[in-house]
């Protein structure tokens, strides 16, 4: 399994891509969660085919993690995509997105390929993919996400402060990527997690490395020097693409350079 971070970024990041993943299996079935504004941008600067992405898994709508969808329709109804695309939400969140869908292809009324939309489940499978889902601490409903392929386990947050069931699908986790807006503790009533609530979800866990995203600008060099001194935790960033096929989970940027390792069970981190 194959993780490559669209973005990394806040709501309102003047340094990095809204958050959104992509995950790609070994038999190239792609996920796409989230799709914030530019989230489109970042997905053709990766030459991503039209046809590439079967799956967007929309953790919640709040705009920075929803509104690039009509941006990224509009554009593969340009390139004439083919392949059907399955959406899926929140049965209560599903309105907001079929109306970005309608905007993509404004004044007209039909997109050119099939969109299937479903409801997100506490546990679902899709092909050979093991699913589960569970409520983040949040002011909109945000469902964090844990998907297992072939014995390997990827967590995504979304939005907000873990609660005892995200924090249950964190457990033992491959890699985690977890919300965390603040270097300094935030109120318990937050609706956003801070860095000595991961340092505890990366020890409670034993998730074997945990990226922390969604981090607001002023935090970052902070964060960045902290997490020399925690072992297996890592602050994400935009390009980043993790092979879980790699002993070390090497990571690199887009352009197939190394930028470090996370070495798993080891007494350090190396960061590039």
């Amino acid at each position: 399994m194959k993780i490559d971070v669209i973005g990394c970024g806040s709501a309102f990041s003047q340094r990095n891509n809204t958050s959104s993943i992509r995950i790609i299996d070994s038999q190239q079935n792609q996920w796409l969660i989230d799709c914030g504004p530019t989230v489109p941008r970042a997905i053709w600067q990766r030459d991503i085919g039209v046809n590439d992405i079967q799956v967007i898994y929309f953790t919640h709508i709040h705009p920075d993690h929803s509104s690039g969808l009509a941006a990224l329709i509009n554009q593969w109804k340009s390139f004439q995509r083919t392949e059907p695309l399955t959406i899926f939400c929140q049965a209560e969140q599903r309105k907001p997105l079929e109306a970005l869908v309608a905007l993509s292809v404004w004044p007209e009324t039909e997109v050119c390929f099939e969109i299937h939309w479903q409801d997100i489940h506490d546990a679902f499978e899709w092909k050979h993919w093991q699913i589960r889902t569970a409520n983040t601490q949040h002011e909109m409903a945000n469902r964090a996400i844990r998907i297992e392929i072939d014995q390997q386990t990827v967590f995504f947050s979304g939005d907000g402060r873990p609660t005892a069931a995200s924090q249950a699908l964190m457990l033992g986790a491959d890699i985690a990527f977890q919300e965390c807006a603040s270097f300094d503790a935030l109120p318990t009533d937050s609706s956003h997690g801070d860095f000595p609530d991961c340092e505890r979800l990366l020890a409670q866990t034993s998730a074997k490395a945990l990226g922390i995203y969604h981090c607001f600008d002023a935090a970052i060099p902070s964060l960045l020097d902290a997490v020399r001194h925690t072992p297996n935790l890592f602050v994400s960033q935009d390009g980043l693409v993790i092979d879980l096929d790699d002993d070390n989970y090497v990571q690199h940027t887009l352009d197939s350079t190394s930028v470090g390792s996370i070495p798993l069970g080891s007494a350090s981190t190396e960061k590039g």
